[in-house]
């Protein structure tokens, strides 16, 4: 009976941890998402510093979070107009190609998973059924959406997204972190929805700088505090519940519903016009 108390006790204890975490993780994203110098600076690039200089990530950890801090202190100098904004976004929709394809070679060449690796080859590509846009005349704050020719679109690529990254999160991390990694995933949803008000200015379109900022925030917050996130985060049921996903059957069910979905993506786009693409000139007029 006492057995039964202490680990409902400590299953409760994990569930509140992991609420205050997601949606501090979604909070702070949201500030520096409106406010890419105010919120941006403190809240994401001087942490990431820090956890780069005193920290120890391991390669992938250290490679992620520089190229998302690199892209952190760009936006910056973007949101300053020290060059036309929407370079920035440009920019940041090819790095968003670079950062899928460095987890799918990691998955491919280290773990051998080729299911979730076929998944992110197609979701590279489908990175050009999203357009990016600077708003330029946003009510408030300085930042950019990212979304599909239709709304279908930007909802297939983020659900595909979302599965896909954390089976690869499952297969680089232990099942501590890849709990975790559901705030980290929730976070940039959780945000959008909260933007719903705000119309075309609002909505699912944030969910990529949200992603990148969330993904930055929970990155040096993990890095920094590693040992307390994977003894504070266990879960034997969870990691159970991870262990079944890991299953090659499993794997295939969730590549055909990715494939699926990207593949809705795709032939929405090309059925609206295709590809919407222009080069923006470096400097604003």
């Amino acid at each position: 009976m006492n057995t039964d108390a202490t680990n409902q006790s400590g299953k409760a204890d994990i569930l509140i941890k992991w609420v205050i975490f997601t949606a501090a993780i979604t909070g702070l994203a949201l500030l520096s998402a409106f406010y890419p110098v105010e919120g941006n600076v403190p809240c994401i690039v001087i942490p990431c510093i820090l956890v780069l200089l005193f920290a120890k990530p391991v390669f992938f950890e250290r490679l992620k979070l520089s190229t998302l801090l690199t892209m952190r202190i760009l936006i910056v100098f973007a949101a300053l107009n020290f060059f036309n904004p929407q370079v920035y976004v440009d920019i940041i929709m090819l790095m968003l190609i670079v950062n899928i394809l460095e987890a799918t070679f990691t998955d491919l060449l280290r773990h051998k998973r080729y299911c979730n690796a076929i998944t992110g080859f197609v979701l590279a590509f489908a990175v050009v059924t999203l357009r990016g846009l600077w708003q330029f005349e946003a009510p408030f704050g300085k930042y950019y959406l990212a979304e599909g020719v239709v709304p279908a679109v930007t909802v297939c690529f983020v659900a595909a997204y979302t599965l896909w990254n954390w089976i690869f999160v499952t297969n680089e991390f232990s099942d501590s972190v890849a709990l975790m990694h559901v705030g980290f995933l929730l976070a940039p949803i959780l945000g959008s929805l909260c933007t719903l008000e705000m119309g075309v200015y609002g909505g699912l379109g944030m969910w990529l700088l949200l992603r990148a900022n969330s993904l930055a925030i929970g990155g040096w917050m993990q890095i920094g505090a590693k040992s307390w996130f994977e003894r504070e985060y266990h879960s034997a049921r969870f990691a159970k519940f991870v262990l079944w996903t890991k299953q090659k059957h499993i794997q295939i069910v969730l590549m055909l519903i990715n494939l699926a979905l990207l593949g809705c993506a795709i032939y929405l786009t090309f059925s609206n016009g295709g590809i919407r693409f222009a080069f923006s000139p470096f400097f604003l007029n």
